[in-house]
């Protein structure tokens, strides 16, 4: 199977949103604005009750019931609530508080981490933007951090921020 960088030619590195907003752009550049016959002609007012609640053990396990309450929420919601992850709730809230507290560090802090690879390619995991892999490609007006966790023999540390007691704890 070819990599992700073999399957996609990434034709321009896009600028960090951060950096964007920084220099005092009010609105987002053309490139983040979906044409108007693109943007979602459904509207929902008020949240779907009950939100569809998608039991991951079950999803692993190969229940098809599980797999198409997950697939009918991507597709009508594009929301859903995971449990059954094994994750325990305090894990969450330490790893959601690391998160913010990495977004809110300077740039030039956070740009310790990009996902630029000698100065012209867009690596998948690290800090930065979308890559741009086709011509008029609307990007999401966002900035990411993107950590390969799994397997564990393939994480690139020097991509894990290390003011954080939790990514240091988690990744060694």
């Amino acid at each position: 199977m070819a990599s992700y960088d073999q399957q996609f030619k990434v034709l321009e590195v896009p600028p960090i949103v951060q950096e964007l907003v920084g220099a005092g752009v009010q609105e987002p550049p053309s490139q983040y604005v979906h044409p108007e016959q693109d943007r979602p002609t459904a509207v929902i007012s008020e949240m779907p009750d009950p939100i569809p609640i998608i039991d991951l053990s079950r999803l692993s396990a190969g229940s098809a019931e599980e797999f198409d309450k997950l697939r009918s929420a991507l597709k009508n919601l594009d929301l859903s609530l995971a449990v059954g992850h094994g994750m325990e709730p305090s894990f969450l809230a330490e790893a959601m508080k690391a998160t913010r507290e990495f977004f809110n560090l300077p740039l030039e802090e956070k740009q310790k981490y990009s996902n630029i690879v000698d100065g012209v390619k867009l690596g998948m995991y690290g800090y930065g933007n979308d890559m741009v892999v086709k011509e008029n490609q609307v990007l999401d007006w966002n900035d990411r951090l993107n950590l390969l966790v799994e397997p564990e023999s393939l994480r690139t540390y020097r991509l894990w921020p290390t003011q954080s007691p939790f990514f240091q704890r988690h990744s060694v």
